[in-house]
C-alpha cells in the first residue's frame, strides 16, 4: 500500500515528533478534530484538547520538522458564526469570526495559533473552512445519516427547535477534489473557503429524506 497507518494522540508531541522524523513528513493535511456541535454543549473540554492542544502539539512538530513543506490545517465555516438572515450574503475568507458555540470557537481559536505559527516562524500554513460534508458511510450522529437511521428503524425524525436552522452540504467526493487542489495548488499563507450553494433549512433535509 501507498500509506502507513499510526495510530495514536494528536496530542502526543513524543508520538507526532517521531512519526515526522521517522518518515521525513513534508505535508500535514491536519483533519484531526472534535467535531460534531451537539456533544460540544456537553464535554466542552475534549474539544480544546483535540481541537486547540492538539493542533498546537501538530503546529510545534511541524516548526522543528527539516523536512515540512506544507501544512494544511482544516477548519469549518463554522467559525463564521450565524448569518443575520437567511438571504444574507456567502461569507468571504476576510469575514470576521465570530463562533456561536464550543465546537466553533475551538476551531476559531486552532486557526488564531496556525495564523500564529506562519508568521512567527514562517511556517507554511494553509487554511481552509468548509461546508458540513455528507456521503456513505458517514458517522451516525451526522445530521442527513441520523435522520436516514432514525427512518429506517421507523422512528420519528428528531429536530432541534422548529428547523429553521439552515446548513451548507458538501458530497464527499466534491470535497475530497477540493482537498487535492488545495494540497497541490494553494498559496502558502492563504485562507480558502469551500462552499456550495446547497444551504437548506434542517427540516427541509428532513422532509426531503421522509419523501
Amino acid at each position: 500500500p501507498n500509506f502507513k497507518f499510526v495510530k495514536g494522540d494528536i496530542a502526543s508531541s513524543d508520538l507526532v515528533t517521531y512519526v515526522f522524523k521517522e518518515n521525513s513528513i513534508d505535508t500535514v493535511m491536519h483533519f484531526a478534530a472534535q467535531t460534531h456541535v451537539d456533544n460540544s454543549f456537553g464535554n466542552s473540554f475534549a474539544f480544546t484538547q483535540a481541537n486547540i492542544y492538539g493542533t498546537h502539539v501538530l503546529l510545534e512538530c511541524a516548526k522543528n520538522c527539516p523536512t515540512m513543506k506544507r501544512f494544511v490545517h482544516v477548519s469549518t465555516d463554522e467559525v463564521y458564526g450565524e448569518g443575520e438572515t437567511f438571504d444574507a450574503l456567502p461569507m468571504g475568507e476576510e469575514h470576521i469570526l465570530e463562533p456561536t458555540n464550543p465546537y466553533a470557537a475551538t476551531k476559531a481559536g486552532a486557526e488564531f495559533l496556525v495564523k500564529s505559527y506562519h508568521r512567527s516562524f514562517k511556517l507554511p500554513c494553509i487554511i481552509t473552512r468548509g461546508n458540513n460534508v455528507y456521503g456513505p458511510h458517514q458517522f451516525p450522529e451526522k445530521l442527513i445519516p441520523k435522520f436516514i437511521n432514525q427512518l429506517i428503524r421507523g422512528h420519528p425524525v428528531t429536530i432541534h427547535g422548529d428547523g429553521s436552522n439552515t446548513r451548507n452540504f458538501l458530497y464527499v467526493e466534491d470535497v475530497a477534489r477540493a482537498f487535492d487542489c488545495i494540497l497541490h495548488k494553494a498559496v502558502i499563507g492563504r485562507i480558502y473557503n469551500i462552499g456550495g450553494k446547497n444551504e437548506l433549512p434542517n427540516i427541509k433535509v428532513a422532509k426531503e429524506l421522509i419523501k
